[in-house]
């Protein structure tokens, strides 16, 4: 039964236990609890010198590693108390931030450069904006005050995440967040991004985007063949969800200090170690490996 959770291990390169399912229990889940719980104390850890970093790129998005700090934390919270549909919401932002980091930390100048200008398009079209339907404009917002002259930088960036015809460019890259991970895994290999894109993202956006699926899939309603027919194989679905995600999420964390490692930041060396032999102790401990 969830067959993921182990996978990701596989892709990770190790070798699985014949009898993982200490992670289909309450004792399980509290170990890999535990492993989110050092992955977040590591990063808090590091921080403040990557706000700092020589790296330009390291400090300049440092908001997007807070950001990833908060999702954790917030992850552990909402499955602790096993809200598991808003669980998986924020795993979606977390792995898609976790992605853009690395992948932001190995792109090219320009791709890093429009992710920046992304931000100043945003900001300036904030001050002036309507929704339409039906061909009228069915709300606005707009200063009170008159119009207001934005700094050249953020007309600029306007300009170039306006199309041809007048319109907003709504993504910053054209280059699907599936390749942004291939990138990171040719660059670091054995990062387990894919199957964690696979088993949440597309879950994930089907609850932000509000269809039944979406509002049932966490409950193993749809899981043919193992779907959960009394409270003990509830507990057993609910606690190898927890699991999973408390796996996929400090997976994530390793890869982001594994790219930081690549790049020689070097506020991320012995927080990278650490989380590696952390990750394997926790997939041992889980009976996840030999």
């Amino acid at each position: 039964m969830y067959q993921p959770v182990f996978a990701v291990y596989i892709t990770l390169g190790f070798t699985m236990a014949s009898s993982p399912e200490i992670v289909q229990t309450k004792d399980g889940a509290a170990l890999l609890e535990t492993f989110l719980s050092e992955q977040i104390a590591a990063f808090i850890q590091i921080e403040h010198g990557l706000s700092t970093s020589p790296i330009e790129r390291v400090s300049k998005l440092h908001p997007l590693f807070v950001a990833v700090i908060e999702d954790a934390v917030s992850i552990r919270l909402l499955c602790s108390n096993a809200r598991l549909n808003q669980a998986y919401i924020v795993s979606r932002a977390l792995l898609e931030r976790a992605t853009n980091y690395c992948y932001l930390q190995i792109c090219s100048d320009e791709q890093y450069s429009d992710f920046l200008d992304y931000s100043l398009n945003k900001a300036g079209r904030r001050v002036d904006r309507a929704i339409e339907a039906n061909g009228k404009v069915q709300a606005k917002i707009f200063l009170k005050d008159g119009l207001l002259i934005l700094p050249t930088e953020i007309q600029d960036a306007i300009a170039k995440f306006t199309s041809q015809r007048g319109g907003e460019k709504t993504r910053w890259t054209r280059v699907p967040l599936q390749d942004r991970a291939a990138a990171i895994e040719t660059k670091i290999g054995g990062t387990g991004l894919f199957m964690s894109l696979l088993t949440i993202y597309a879950d994930a956006s089907e609850a932000l985007h509000g269809t039944l699926y979406g509002a049932l899939f966490h409950l193993g309603t749809y899981d043919f063949g193992a779907v959960p027919s009394d409270q003990a194989s509830l507990d057993l679905h609910r606690y190898s969800t927890i699991s999973a995600l408390f796996l996929m999420a400090g997976g994530a964390m390793d890869t982001l200090l594994a790219i930081l490692v690549n790049i020689a930041e070097p506020s991320a060396g012995p927080a990278a170690l650490a989380s590696k032999k952390r990750f394997r102790n926790s997939a041992h401990s889980a009976g996840l490996t030999q």
